[in-house]
C-alpha cells in the first residue's frame, strides 16, 4: 500500500514538473509586455490621448532651387562687333540701363555715316524747297515743281528719322562718331549667367544670351515627384521647404504648377513652388527638401509621432494600463506629418500613450 502511495506521489510530481516550465514561460511572455514605473520615472514622461482627427499626411520630395523664369531677362547684342570692354561679372547686382559691355561695331559706324548723309540731305532738300517756293511766286516754277521739292524734303526727313530711330535703339546719340555700341541691362537684378569676354566677336543672330539678369526676389523650387506619387499631389497643396544651406529655416510655399511631362530616365515629374526670396539667400542650384501636406479628407486615429518606437521594422507604442503600468503595443500606421502618425491597427480612440520618454519606457 505504501508503495502504491509513493508511486502516485512521484507520478503527480513528474506531471507538475513537466507542466511547470511551460506555464512559467507563458507567464513571463505575458509579463514581458508590461512595464511598471516608479514615482520618479513617472515624473520624467508625458502622455497623450489617441484621437480621431482629419488625416493630413506629408509627402517628402527632393528638389532644387532655380531662377524664376517669369522674371528672367536674357541680354543680346542688336549689332555685330568686337568686345572692347566687359564691365559686369556673374553675381553682380546691376540696375536698369547700366552698361554691361562695350562693342566697337561696324554696324553702328554705318548708321552714324547714314545719319551724317541724311542730315545733309535734309538741309539740301529744305533749301531747294525754299528756292522753289520763291520761284513759284515769280511764275518761274509751276505747282508741279513745288510739289516735287516738297516730296523730296519729306522723303529726306523720313530717312533722317529712320536713322535716328536706329541710333536710339542702339543707345547711340546723334553726336557720337566713334562706332561704339553699349550692351545695357534691361532690368534691376543680379547677373546669373555671363558668356561674353573681351576680344570676342559678336553677331546679332547669336541664340545664346551674352548675359542673363534675374531679380531673385522670387525663385522657383522644382520638386521631383515619383510616378507612383503623382496622383497624391495637386495644385494648391501647401508645402514646407528646407535647404541644405539653411536647414533650420523653414520656407512656406504652395504648389503652383505640375508638369505634364514625365522624365523617363528618372521616372519623375516636376512640381513647381514659387517662393519669395527678399533677402536673396536662395540661390539657383541649391538642393531642397519639400514636405507636401496632403489632405486626404477622411477621419483617422492620430497619435503623436514622438510616441512611436521603431524596432525591428515594426512600430510600437506604450499604452497606459493604469497604476503606473504600461503595455508594449505593436501598431500599424499608414502615414505621418510633422506632428502626428495615423494608426490603422493596434490602438483605439481614447487609449492613452506615452509621448515624451516613450523609448525610455519601452526599454525598461
Amino acid at each position: 500500500m505504501r508503495y502504491k502511495i509513493l508511486l502516485l506521489v512521484l507520478t503527480v510530481l513528474w506531471i507538475v514538473s513537466c507542466k511547470g516550465p511551460e506555464q512559467q514561460v507563458t507567464e513571463q511572455s505575458t509579463d514581458s509586455n508590461l512595464v511598471e514605473l516608479n514615482s520618479i520615472q513617472i515624473n520624467q514622461i508625458t502622455v497623450d490621448t489617441v484621437r480621431i482627427q482629419e488625416e493630413r499626411t506629408d509627402l517628402i520630395l527632393s528638389g532644387k532651387v532655380s531662377y524664376d523664369k517669369d522674371y528672367l531677362s536674357p541680354v543680346y547684342s542688336l549689332v555685330s562687333g568686337n568686345v572692347t570692354k566687359v564691365e559686369a561679372s556673374q553675381g553682380d547686382y546691376v540696375t536698369k540701363g547700366q552698361t554691361l559691355a562695350i562693342l566697337r561695331s561696324g554696324d553702328v559706324s554705318d548708321y552714324e555715316g547714314q545719319y551724317i548723309v541724311a542730315q545733309a540731305q535734309v538741309k539740301t532738300t529744305q533749301r531747294n524747297l525754299e528756292i522753289a517756293q520763291e520761284l513759284y511766286k515769280t511764275k518761274v516754277y509751276s505747282d508741279k515743281d513745288v510739289m516735287q521739292a516738297q516730296n523730296d524734303y519729306k522723303s529726306a526727313l523720313a530717312t533722317l528719322q529712320k536713322v535716328q530711330t536706329y541710333l536710339k535703339n542702339y543707345k547711340v546719340t546723334s553726336t557720337d562718331t566713334n562706332a561704339v555700341y553699349s550692351i545695357i541691362s534691361p532690368i534691376d537684378g543680379y547677373i546669373v549667367s555671363k558668356s561674353i569676354n573681351e576680344g570676342m566677336n559678336i553677331r546679332p543672330d547669336n541664340t545664346s544670351p551674352l548675359f542673363t539678369v534675374s531679380i531673385l526676389k522670387t525663385v522657383w523650387v522644382e520638386a521631383n515627384v515619383y510616378e507612383n506619387d503623382i496622383p497624391l499631389i495637386s495644385i494648391g497643396d501647401s508645402t514646407d521647404i528646407t535647404t541644405v544651406a539653411y536647414p533650420d529655416k523653414k520656407i512656406k510655399g504652395v504648389i503652383s504648377k505640375i508638369s505634364n511631362m514625365l522624365d523617363s530616365s528618372a521616372s519623375t515629374m516636376q512640381a513647381r513652388i514659387v517662393v519669395d526670396n527678399p533677402d536673396g539667400h536662395l540661390k539657383s542650384g541649391m538642393f531642397a527638401t519639400v514636405n507636401v501636406h496632403l489632405d486626404k479628407h477622411k477621419k483617422a486615429l492620430g497619435v503623436p509621432k514622438e510616441a512611436l518606437v521603431f524596432y525591428d521594422n515594426d512600430y510600437y507604442v506604450m499604452v497606459s494600463k493604469g497604476k503606473n503600468k504600461f503595455e508594449k503595443r505593436k501598431i500599424s500606421i499608414e502615414g505621418t506629418n510633422e506632428r502626428d502618425a495615423y494608426v490603422t491597427k493596434g490602438l483605439e480612440a481614447k487609449d492613452v500613450v506615452v509621448c515624451k520618454g516613450s523609448l525610455y519606457v519601452y526599454g525598461q
